[in-house]
């Protein structure tokens, strides 16, 4: 992630969280007329990848859920891999 990346990103956002890879998330401190709902964006830990994005804050990015879910920890399910 770029400094000034992650200066915009924290002026114009709040903190929401961060993963395993690094990655950390944020949400606009405005409501965007246009959509009616905040913005929510990530600033990318290891360049353009966005495969590093886990499903817990996909679903939270695409406004899916409210808040970024637990992964279930059943025994077939294999960790993120970007």
């Amino acid at each position: 992630m770029s400094a000034l990346e992650l200066l915009h990103a924290r002026l114009t956002g709040r903190k929401v969280g961060t993963d395993s890879f690094g990655n950390v998330y944020f949400e606009s401190r405005k409501v965007v007329p246009t959509y009616n709902r905040t913005r929510r964006f990530v600033v990318l830990a290891r360049g353009l990848d966005s495969s590093a994005v886990p499903p817990e804050w996909h679903a939270w990015l695409h406004h899916t859920t409210a808040a970024p879910l637990e992964r279930p920890a059943w025994p077939w399910l294999q960790p993120h891999q970007p």
